[in-house]
């Protein structure tokens, strides 16, 4: 792939990211478990007051404006699009003015190629990001470099058996649900292995997938009367079509996750002292 082809790509891939048939429908944010899975994997980083935290693929900043406020730590989000990056600092700032006690500082980059300092982070997170990456070891690797010795890589993401995603969800829509490119759970931990570092927990976190699901279903019933009420179709022509697509969607992949075909899983990696 080109250069110019694989920024272009990169743009798509953000721009679908935070579609409004995306943020809509999936909510914010964008992952399965919401901010109680973020949690869950700050802590099994070891998350600790006044840590350096860099968030990969921060898009609004709504994971890392959280997990400033749970650990009391200081969060930098990198996001490949310019439009999510004004919106975080825009939040920051509202929340800064009202005393939300949220340390979030943003910055455009490119994850697999970050401006972050080498050796000054206590931790990395990622949160249904790397399955979008067009060349994951590389983010991996970057994600090592800014890392202290002994800190801490935290993973989650969609994962799925090679060759059982079906057509209809290899496109953009599988691009906006993580699915697309997503690795199976070998395939994570053997990125952080390739990068040097410890895989220390792995964690099936599937459930909540279904539970996402289920509020997907329950957007979609209520859409109609949103679009009654906002006096017309909702986004453009390419949105609506998803939404047309999506029930069948979301029950093919009930179907993947009950034959264990899908899943979403934590993992984490410590880099060497």
């Amino acid at each position: 792939m080109a250069l110019t082809d694989e920024a272009y790509a990169k743009a798509c891939c953000a721009d679908l990211y935070q579609s409004p048939w995306a943020r809509q429908i999936l909510g914010d944010p964008l992952h399965p478990g919401g901010l109680a899975l973020t949690n869950r994997l700050g802590r099994l980083m070891d998350i600790a007051e006044n840590d350096w935290v860099a968030d990969l693929a921060s898009a609004r900043g709504t994971s890392a404006m959280a997990i400033s406020r749970a650990f009391h730590c200081r969060v930098v989000g990198v996001e490949f699009g310019a439009g999510p990056v004004a919106e975080a600092h825009a939040i920051a700032a509202a929340q800064s003015e009202n005393n939300a006690n949220s340390r979030g500082y943003f910055l455009r980059g490119d994850a697999e190629s970050t401006p972050l300092a080498t050796g000054r982070f206590d931790g990395v997170i990622c949160e249904c990001s790397m399955s979008l990456f067009a060349d994951k070891p590389a983010a991996v690797a970057d994600a090592a470099r800014a890392l202290r010795p002994g800190g801490r890589l935290g993973l989650s993401d969609f994962t799925v058996t090679p060759g059982t995603l079906p057509a209809e969800l290899q496109g953009s829509v599988g691009q906006i649900l993580c699915l697309a490119q997503a690795l199976d759970v070998n395939g994570y931990a053997k990125l952080m292995e390739t990068a040097g570092l410890k895989l220390t927990h792995q964690e099936d976190a599937s459930e909540h997938v279904l539970k996402i699901l289920d509020g997907v279903d329950a957007k979609l019933a209520a859409l109609p009367i949103l679009q009654q009420i906002s006096g017309g179709a909702f986004g453009g022509p390419d949105d609506n079509e998803m939404i047309r697509q999506a029930p069948g969607l979301v029950a093919r992949i009930r179907e993947l996750v009950a034959a264990g075909e899908l899943g979403y899983w934590l993992f984490v990696g410590e880099k060497p002292s």
